[in-house]
């Protein structure tokens, strides 16, 4: 899922995905002295700390909910585009350790707890049984 600013994620978002079977989140913010929505990155902190506790207490564990900052845009945007480039060589770096992080941490875990069986099974609770059999209307 893509949103405008980290700072637009609802606690449901994340919820759902892990009502939807995903093992792990992981959300790449803007850091939060360059965030071009100003407040996002620290509302997205502040979410995902009230999350993670309760992840816990849900006992799915608050370590399924990995935050990263990568540099923003809003200090870039008002600089010509030959010196943005130098401002950001190691992205590259930055990203493969996000990717490694991630990889690393889905390794460690057990499948999710909340999402037992297969999409059939869920199906099966999920959807009432319809008798379409035409028996009442045959005199």
């Amino acid at each position: 899922m893509t949103v405008a600013c980290t700072g637009r994620l609802q606690p449901e978002h994340v919820l759902k995905a892990f009502e939807s079977g995903s093992d792990l989140v992981c959300v790449v913010a803007c850091e939060e002295d360059n965030c071009h929505y100003l407040e996002g990155s620290k509302r997205c902190a502040r979410r995902f700390d009230y999350l993670r506790s309760v992840l816990d207490e849900i006992g799915l564990g608050g370590n399924r909910l990995m935050l990263f900052h990568l540099p923003g845009s809003a200090a870039e945007d008002t600089m010509p585009h030959a010196e943005t480039a130098a401002l950001t060589p190691d992205i590259d770096d930055r990203v493969a350790a996000i990717r490694d992080a991630v990889t690393q941490a889905l390794s460690e875990l057990s499948p999710n707890a909340l999402f037992t069986g297969t999409h059939a099974h869920v199906a099966d609770e999920l959807y009432q049984e319809v008798d379409t059999s035409d028996d009442d209307n045959e005199e």
